[in-house]
């Protein structure tokens, strides 16, 4: 994509100090009114530009540019620079793929940092921001149980959210749950964007918290649902994201597998999310309205998972849009062989040494 005609470009050089990857200058690409599609694989917030691209430096396993957005002073680290789409709030950064491959770091983890010690001898340290996700906590704690913990997400920090350590290996950060229709899915769209109800029992976790959680890397989606005589189904799927507010949350969805049928990939695919007060399906009349709850409706749905409780909760592909479901569950969990393929993809292209194991 060609930068927009009003959009400025500069050429410059920055010069990187204190820890980091080096020590150093390095040549820099900044465009402003623009951001990088993606992926992003790291939401930092309260950060000064200098700093976001110092960042990059830190992590060169994963990083080859930055999106910075100064009125929200939000970082992000993205693994690919080819698609870029018009922002004017951000400034998209390139760092020269020649300045990495000649930095003294060696290919760190997503989850550690590089540091030049006073020997000049480079180390691969464990980043200081804590778990970010239950895959985090279930990968240093396998034994951790089912409940509760609290995880560090970008621009909201520390967030009670509710693993699921059991299920399918464990390590999922559920986003939704139905119980017993003790919570209101009809809600607004400024109640789906902070999140509602009990975490302990029935909750939407929000759509700005489950936007910063999937761009922390790349994330696998799970469905569990289960009918009135207990028996329960499942559909799963190897990639999934949702974008920002200004996006309407528009989610991406693919790779699907499981033991009933695929109800979301050809339904939900790129949609963006629809409420009772806000239609951004592709029906002619209002699905939220008609259907009483907050999705990614499209024509309308093949799936209503939060739809009203013992009238409304669905899924065509198991039973039929009359059949009502007793219990739903959509958990997140990230795609640690999708991630580590990430990673060998940048250590090619920078051909330096690489330890994939995180």
């Amino acid at each position: 994509m060609q930068p927009h005609q009003n959009v400025k470009k500069y050429w410059f050089f920055v010069v990187l100090l204190g820890l980091g990857c080096v020590g150093g200058v390095h040549t820099i690409s900044s465009v402003s009114g623009e951001r990088y599609t993606g992926p992003v694989v790291m939401v930092i917030d309260l950060l000064g530009q200098k700093q976001c691209i110092q960042k990059c430096l830190e992590r060169p396993s994963v990083c080859k540019g930055v999106n910075y957005c100064r009125q929200k002073l939000l970082c992000e680290l993205v693994s690919a620079t080819e698609k870029t789409e018009l922002r004017p709030e951000y400034v998209r950064v390139t760092l020269n793929v020649t300045d990495l491959a000649n930095s003294q770091c060696p290919m760190c983890p997503l989850d550690e940092v590089c540091v030049i010690l006073s020997s000049n001898k480079s180390h691969c340290i464990k980043d200081d921001r804590g778990p970010f996700d239950c895959t985090s906590i279930h990968t240093s704690n396998p034994s951790d149980l089912t409940g509760l913990y609290t995880i560090g997400l970008p621009v909201f920090g520390h967030v009670s959210v509710y693993c699921d350590m059991e299920t399918d290996g464990g390590g999922w950060t559920v986003f939704q749950r139905r119980l017993d229709g003790s919570e209101d899915f009809n809600r607004t769209w400024e109640e789906y964007k902070i999140g509602f109800g009990d975490i302990t029992s029935e909750f939407w976790l929000g759509n700005d918290k489950l936007h910063y959680l999937l761009s922390q890397g790349k994330y696998e989606l799970r469905f569990d649902m289960e009918d009135s005589d207990n028996q329960p189904h499942y559909v799963k799927y190897s990639s999934f994201s949702v974008g920002d507010e200004a996006s309407k949350y528009t989610v991406s969805i693919s790779g699907y597998t499981g033991n009933v049928g695929d109800c979301f990939t050809n339904t939900i695919q790129f949609m963006k999310f629809s409420t009772k007060d806000q239609d951004n399906d592709a029906f002619d009349g209002h699905c939220a309205v008609s259907y009483n709850s907050g999705w990614w409706y499209n024509n309308c749905h093949c799936a209503n998972p939060n739809g009203l409780f013992g009238q409304g909760m669905t899924y065509r592909h198991w039973h039929t849009q009359t059949y009502f479901l007793k219990s739903t569950k959509l958990m997140v969990r990230r795609n640690v062989q999708q991630n580590r393929e990430a990673l060998l993809q940048v250590h090619e292209s920078v051909e330096v040494p690489f330890n994939p194991d995180y």
